[in-house]
């Protein structure tokens, strides 16, 4: 027997649940072309009225789509900004990206002065190397001294820190203390050579940076195995201890 059409009144709760996502905002914008990123901010689960996050800014490899996969970081407390193809001007894109999220950090509710640096791949050339230079007017489109850029520290996946007719990132390197680095590579990474970050680690060991670098047995370029839950939680720490007021 049919049962009888039904109206079924729900009492959900009213609050913020998912992260807020925009998309396709143009970061830099000239006569010939705009640069666009992603951008996602957690909810408010905070209790704060309104609450300002810290921002990771991410440039990908460009054969790696990684939305879903730092949406797990939004959770933890960080918003997320991801660049759209950095190949061209990589370390000029990274900063001007930089720029605008500080430019508009009341609008998005982020902390213009907790901002992370990451990077996959080719990316990972873009991170390091704005990290790296903060006050090289050569690499940037913005006059340096106008609104400098600090990152609070710098993450690389799989980096490949070597490209043609670009910069070699030891020339970048200014007299400012270095931000701490985490670095993330698989051991049977066939793309990029896990020897590039090696050799990125033992540089800032001469640099007396603070560096980590975890290598991932048996993992290929690409893998999700880089956002595990616990590989979540060791980048979730690191971001923490890196954003701390006072530093």
């Amino acid at each position: 027997m049919q049962e009888k059409n039904q109206i079924k009144q729900l009492a959900e709760p009213l609050e913020q649940q998912l992260p807020r996502i925009w998309q396709h905002l143009a970061y830099y914008s000239n006569e010939q072309a705009s640069q666009y990123l992603t951008l996602c901010v957690p909810a408010n689960l905070t209790g704060q009225k309104q609450p300002h996050y810290p921002v990771i800014l991410f440039a990908p490899d460009h054969a790696t789509n990684r939305l879903s996969a730092l949406l797990q970081l939004t959770r933890k407390g960080y918003a997320i900004a991801v660049i759209d193809g950095v190949e061209k001007r990589p370390l000029e894109s990274f900063y001007s990206a930089a720029r605008f999220l500080m430019l508009h950090a009341f609008k998005y509710q982020l902390d213009p002065n907790r901002i992370i640096a990451m990077g996959e791949g080719v990316g990972a050339y873009a991170a390091t190397g704005a990290a790296f230079g903060t006050n090289e007017q050569k690499i940037q489109q913005e006059d340096v001294h106008t609104l400098p850029v600090r990152f609070r520290s710098c993450i690389t996946i799989a980096g490949r820190f070597i490209l043609d007719d670009k910069p070699q990132l030891t020339d970048l390197l200014g007299k400012g203390n270095l931000p701490p680095f985490l670095l993330l590579h698989g051991t049977a990474d066939q793309v990029e050579d896990i020897q590039a970050s090696q050799q990125l680690f033992d540089f800032l060991n001469q640099q007396e940076a603070s560096v980590n670098f975890y290598k991932l047995q048996d993992c290929p370029h690409g893998s999700d195995a880089f956002f595990t839950p616990y590989m979540v939680d060791i980048l979730a720490d690191f971001i923490a201890s890196s954003v701390k007021k006072g530093k």
